[in-house]
């Protein structure tokens, strides 16, 4: 069997003495070398080489291997006095006592590759000079062997010249493709494909591989260029997720081309509009609404086309399917400095919200408590009277009048005397108004006067000065009299408005300016106003419906003690994110809902919510860690407040003592005696008090002795500059001396440097509060902090 194996082989095996002469050859030496094994044993193998000096550099490179194989590539001569090229691999062979006892190995005709190389040598320079241009990896082999590659080539797989010259196209190529790319040589194919690459770390990526069959000299060879594929494979993926992201928004989405054709839309499109998409993709835009919304499609067609961007409300319908309200925003797609070619749709169903707001216009015309027309009689009114003036080139008035008061008055005494002080006010506006002018009740205690037919704002003014001397005067109710002064805003038409809604809102407007002016006065609009009131609305809009959700919630700041470190309590303070507004700063929506009321049930629920976790961590092991609560005035005069306290503490079974509550003293300076027994019945339950915002009120030191407070807090407006400004820093030690002499704590808020604390520390500050130690922190962080405390 074995001679006949070796006949079917093309590489020859071989073996030879200490002393150079071969003692044994494979039967197909024959095709090699012309030579018959018989021929060849026991002469020396010098005779073999052309040149000798080949064999004595092959046989020291083998001792010098110690028995790992090596190999040469040398020219023989055959028998017949031709010359080959072979590849020889030789190992040097030992006897048991390590004594040298002959090289064997195994040799390889590579006369072909050896001629193609030489072709190939003869052009190197042009290839060079072509390929070291490329940017895209260039090699060139023969029946899979590498035989020559441009610099990208290197630079992509990051092996030498040298090592890529003993290697395969294959050892570049991730096992896992291999056959593939075998293949695709063995077909001759010829347009690019894609496998994975292998570099000489051993990190795979990407690539495309494009392969030609060519010719150098006699020999067939392939040129194959080969591009890494890695950011085009990001990219790709980038905008997989991108789609993906789109497909699945609950949000409809559009994409129209220049021409108006609808190029995409996603799924929830087709849920939002009922138009399924084959339906809609290929259709121009202006087909997907209903006739009497081609107006408003053509208005938004020509803002994107005129390069603006457009917002606003379609209605749309499917044939044969239900009709919806779509607020829609739509805008260009373009790249920097380029024109756009694309226009992006994005729609939402506002159905509901349109539906809700047709129903509020069929309530009835007259409010059941004061014999007014009410708000939809008013705008009907007030619409009719600005198409007459229009016609007649005339004016109309509208007068926005709020009770000042009026929740205080229905909160201590009650509705029945808030429900009389409503129809006695409107028996006022009658009389001040007079028989020319509407009337109406707005809502709560807000009400209109509406004036058509008039020459200016002079009538108005008039009747507005009317109204405010009319409320001059107490009310009387059930023996009592009352004090219920009215907040007037004026619009006039056309100058401040030509819609009934732009003069309702401009006359609301003024109406907070003048309450933000005094109360008990008239003012008159002006377009400065508008963007904060709409401002306004909107956050009272969106706090109204986040009261009792998780939109509301709680961070902590930590009350450290200056001398030790050691945190002594965690501050509550309210946060606001909404999905629409996002993270709202307490200091614009803490204000509107102190005015709207809405603090009211956002203060129980922050109350309820502190007390909770202070009874987690008096469980954990913290039984004297405090947790402090900012206490509303709107919320302090609730006549539900001292019972919400109780409640809290109640529910949470939180010792009074773990409990502060932090009271403005701007509400102390009302002096009303209901302040005075709140306190101190909140001081006899064993609750603490503290000053909030110390110094930045009209301060009266009385209260400071006549109330049962336990700790008083220094603004966080004296720190800033504190160490520089002379008088600053004398005022904050001040506050500090006079609340030790009256056996107050002191809490500084706002330090933020080592050097606050440390003036701090010297003038005998209590506690301090502020970035220095952490920011406010979500309650799970809070467990954590109060382990590890501060180092000062």
């Amino acid at each position: 069997m074995l001679p006949v194996l070796f006949e079917r082989l093309n590489d020859v095996f071989f073996r030879s003495s200490a002393d150079g002469r071969l003692d044994w050859l494979s039967p197909n030496v024959s095709k090699l070398l012309g030579y018959t094994a018989d021929e060849l044993i026991g002469t020396s193998a010098h005779r073999l080489y052309v040149r000798p000096d080949d064999r004595v550099a092959l046989l020291k490179a083998a001792l010098e291997a110690k028995g790992a194989a090596v190999e040469m590539e040398v020219e023989q001569r055959r028998k017949d006095g031709a010359t080959i090229w072979s590849l020889i691999s030789v190992c040097a062979v030992t006897k048991p006592s390590g004594e040298f006892a002959g090289i064997q190995g195994m040799v390889r005709d590579i006369t072909d590759l050896w001629l193609t190389r030489k072709t190939l040598e003869d052009s190197e320079d042009r290839f060079r000079r072509l390929s070291d241009v490329a940017t895209e990896a260039i090699c060139i082999h023969f029946e899979g062997k590498i035989i020559d590659f441009n610099r990208a080539f290197e630079t992509l797989f990051r092996y030498s010249r040298e090592e890529f010259l003993s290697m395969w196209a294959w050892d570049v190529i991730d096992p896992r493709d291999i056959p593939r790319a075998k293949e695709m040589v063995r077909l001759q194919y010829e347009d690019p494909y894609e496998v994975r690459g292998l570099r000489k770390d051993g990190s795979i990526f990407p690539m495309e591989i494009y392969s030609k069959h060519s010719k150098m000299g006699e020999k067939s060879v392939r040129v194959t260029s080969i591009r890494d594929l890695t950011q085009r494979k990001q990219a790709e993926e980038t905008v997989r997720l991108l789609s993906q992201a789109v497909e699945q928004s609950p949000v409809g989405v559009m994409v129209v081309d220049g021409a108006g054709m609808v190029q995409y839309v996603n799924s929830a499109h087709a849920e939002i509009s009922h138009h399924p998409v084959e339906t809609v993709v290929g259709r121009p835009l202006v087909q997907m609404f209903p006739a009497k919304a081609r107006g408003v499609v053509e208005e938004m067609w020509r803002t994107l086309s005129g390069g603006g961007d457009w917002r606003g409300e379609v209605q749309s319908q499917a044939k044969g399917g239900p009709s919806s309200w779509l607020q829609v925003r739509a805008s260009r797609v373009a790249t920097p400095g380029e024109d756009a070619t694309h226009f992006l749709i994005v729609m939402e169903d506002v159905t509901v919200r349109k539906e809700q707001e047709r129903r509020l216009q069929h309530q009835a015309l007259f409010d059941g408590l004061t014999d007014l027309p009410n708000r939809t009689q008013a705008l009907d009114r007030l619409s009719h009277d600005i198409e007459t003036a229009r016609d007649a080139d005339r004016k109309v008035a509208l007068l926005f009048v709020d009770l000042d008061e009026f929740k205080s008055i229905n909160d201590s005494l009650g509705h029945e005397y808030g429900d009389e002080l409503l129809v006695l006010a409107s028996e006022r506006l009658r009389r001040a108004a007079g028989s020319g002018a509407m009337v109406a009740r707005f809502g709560g205690d807000e009400f209109l006067v509406i004036m058509g037919d008039i020459e200016g704002a002079a009538a108005a003014e008039v009747v507005a000065a009317a109204i405010v001397e009319e409320f001059s005067s107490p009310f009387g109710i059930s023996r009592r009299d009352l004090i219920a002064t009215a907040s007037i805003g004026l619009a006039i038409y056309p100058d401040d408005g030509r819609t009934p809604q732009t003069l309702l809102r401009n006359a609301d407007t003024a109406m907070y300016q003048a309450k933000l002016g005094g109360r008990n006065r008239y003012c008159f609009f002006t377009a400065r106003m508008n963007e904060e009131a709409e401002s306004r609305l909107r956050i009272e809009g969106e706090l109204r419906r986040a009261v009792g959700t998780e939109q509301l919630f709680l961070h902590y700041q930590p009350l450290v003690e200056v001398r030790t470190g050691r945190v002594l309590g965690m501050e509550a303070l309210l946060r606001w994110k909404n999905p629409e507004l996002g993270a709202m700063p307490p200091d614009r929506f803490i204000p509107q809902a102190e005015t709207s009321g809405l603090i009211v049930p956002i203060g129980r629920m922050v109350l309820n919510s502190a007390c909770l976790a202070a009874r987690r961590w008096v469980d954990a092991g913290f039984g004297d860690v405090r947790v402090c609560v900012n206490v509303s005035p709107r919320q302090f005069q609730d006549a539900g407040f001292l019972g919400d306290v109780r409640a809290a503490l109640g529910a949470t079974e939180l010792p009074a003592a773990n409990l502060e509550l932090e009271i403005t003293e701007g509400l102390l300076l009302a002096e009303r005696g209901e302040v005075d027994v709140l306190l101190h019945a909140l001081g006899d339950m064993g609750v603490h008090l503290s000053i909030d915002d110390f110094g930045t009120g009209y301060s009266s030191l009385s209260y400071l002795e006549r109330y049962p407070f336990d700790t008083l807090k220094i603004d966080r407006s004296f720190m800033v500059g504190m160490l520089e400004r002379q008088e600053r820093k004398v005022l904050v030690e001040t506050i500090v001396a006079m609340a030790s002499g009256l056996g107050l704590k002191v809490i500084a808020e706002g330090v933020e440097t080592t050097e606050q604390l440390a003036h701090l520390d010297a003038i005998n500050c209590d506690i301090a509060q502020g970035y220095l130690f952490s920011r406010p922190i979500p309650e799970a962080e809070v467990m954590a902090l109060l382990e590890r405390g501060f180092s000062v």
